[in-house]
């Protein structure tokens, strides 16, 4: 089964809408699937990002079916101006050289090396669901019931409950990152976390690492944590080996948006 990441680079003024990008797509998934939005997970992630005169989209998929069906729809929009509150040129739909792009396969999560320890980049402000609030720690546990139930949801094999179990050992590294405040919005408020994260798994099984590495390979299209379908949550692996970013230069840009932080 497929996995996929569709980045959209966009050529116009200002910043697009985030919005308008989330309109955009759920006006599209409205033509080909109008029960879509019943589903208890959503089997796609969205994102915006860039700079001034550089911004992206992106919408990441979990379902091979739903890829097949509305990626033609995005590539037609290749060329042709889309409004995210101001007009925007799509200027081509990107599978591969973008960082945030790319195409794989559930079982392709499992290849390569399978370390104890993941790193694992929060790009876009990520929180939890408690008690109706947004919980903003990147506690092991959460991270990885976030994963797992959404791996569940849609990959072809489970995650075996032993593994699930070896969740409660996860430890934390290292955390370089801070708290950040969500923009007050009809869809969300509060706080949640940007920043990067080394989880470490004491006592790792050759199989509870296996499966600790492929997740995070997941985190990359399915996202971590609450309204990743609004653009939350956006995260990706990084090697702990190497040097990590400055905890003040996280990438920001949660469809919902994001002011200040703290």
């Amino acid at each position: 089964m497929m996995l996929a990441a569709l980045v959209l680079p966009l050529e116009g003024p200002g910043r697009p809408d985030p919005d308008g990008w989330r309109g955009l797509v759920y006006g599209l998934l409205r033509q080909i699937d109008p029960e879509l939005h019943e589903a208890q997970y959503n089997p796609f992630s969205l994102g915006l990002g860039g700079a001034e005169g550089q911004w992206w989209v992106r919408i990441a998929f979990l379902d091979e079916g739903l890829y097949a069906r509305l990626s033609p729809h995005l590539f037609g929009l290749v060329g042709q101006t889309v409004r995210l509150k101001e007009p925007f040129r799509v200027r081509a739909v990107l599978q591969e050289e973008h960082p945030w792009a790319g195409l794989s396969t559930y079982p392709r999560l499992f290849q390569g090396q399978a370390p104890a320890s993941l790193g694992l980049h929060f790009a876009s402000p990520t929180f939890f669901r408690r008690k109706g609030h947004s919980y903003p720690l990147p506690e092991p546990r959460l991270v990885f019931d976030s994963l797992t139930q959404r791996w569940n949801a849609f990959a072809p094999v489970k995650v075996p409950l032993e593994v699930q179990e070896a969740w409660e050992r996860l430890m934390v590294g290292s955390f370089q990152g801070r708290t950040h405040r969500i923009a007050p919005n009809e869809d969300e408020r509060g706080m949640g976390f940007v920043g990067r994260v080394v989880y470490f798994l004491p006592k790792a099984s050759p199989t509870e690492a296996q499966w600790l590495q492929a997740l995070g390979r997941f985190a990359f299209y399915a996202g971590v944590g609450a309204k990743t379908s609004l653009g939350f949550g956006r995260v990706r692996m990084f090697d702990p080996l190497q040097q990590e970013r400055r905890p003040d230069e996280p990438e920001q840009g949660a469809l919902a948006g994001t002011v200040g932080g703290v």
